[in-house]
């Protein structure tokens, strides 16, 4: 325990003369954390210390008291010198580039987004991809993803209007789409399916992104599912200088252990 926590945490051990014994705070923000954990509200990002301490008025210390048995859980990661991150949350349904999207946050870059449109639309292309009549009614959201104020991708989803029409009240300036589709709507994505193609930006895209026209893109097609119905279909653009994508495959033998 280091000398910040050692100073942090009897004071918040203290109680009144005579009433029973109230619980270390380190220990509610803890089971909070971890209640938050469980039901999801991480899985696009969880965040620093810095940032926990300042959201729940505490010192350093106490959050680091309060993260350790999430670590010990296995429930968070940790890794000197990073920002803990969700292990096995429900990201891991959304699927891997989901996933590596959320990454952004999780590497300590300020994650934000400039929305470009959000309404309620019909478009029978979308409504086949998706199995739906074609004037079916969606809740569409199209945005740039921005990493520390710089264009990384530019996102577009429809999901259809009769389940998540609420998403309309939504600030998608900051917030997280899966996120509130479960706050809003319940809904937690099961399934789906990604494909990965390299495209050429268009002059509407380059401007979008702030590159020129013709700039290497990787397109991201997705469907995502819920209960074996298709409720989400997105195109993400993202620009190809920005974004790695690793895999492994074949024998494991020589790579070490592995926890997954």
């Amino acid at each position: 325990m280091d000398t910040e926590e050692q100073a942090s945490l009897p004071a918040e051990r203290s109680t009144r003369a005579g009433g029973p014994r109230r619980p270390p705070l380190w220990k509610k923000v803890s089971a909070d954390l971890m209640d938050e954990v469980l039901g999801g509200v991480f899985d696009s990002g969880f965040p620093g210390e810095l940032e926990l301490a300042k959201r729940y008025g505490v010192s350093r210390g106490t959050i680091r008291a309060a993260l350790r048995p999430l670590r010990e859980a296995g429930q968070i990661t940790a890794h000197p010198g990073r920002k803990p991150a969700v292990v096995a949350g429900k990201s891991t349904a959304y699927g891997p580039i989901y996933s590596l999207l959320a990454s952004i946050r999780e590497s300590g870059l300020h994650h934000s987004s400039v929305v470009l449109a959000q309404h309620l639309v019909r478009d029978a292309l979308v409504a086949g991809k998706m199995s739906l009549d074609a004037d079916t009614e969606f809740f569409h959201l199209s945005r740039v993803r921005l990493a520390d104020g710089e264009p990384l991708g530019l996102d577009q989803v429809w999901l259809p209007a009769a389940v998540a029409v609420k998403l309309m009240q939504a600030d998608f300036t900051d917030a997280a789409l899966y996120a509130e589709l479960e706050r809003r709507c319940g809904i937690v994505l099961d399934g789906g399916t990604e494909q990965l193609t390299a495209v050429a930006a268009s002059a509407d895209q380059a401007s979008c992104l702030n590159c020129a026209e013709g700039m290497p893109l990787l397109l991201i097609e997705r469907t995502g599912c819920y209960r074996a119905r298709t409720l989400e279909f997105r195109r993400s653009y993202i620009l190809g200088e920005r974004i790695t994508v690793a895999t492994s495959f074949g024998c494991k033998a020589g790579l070490g252990p592995r926890s997954d």
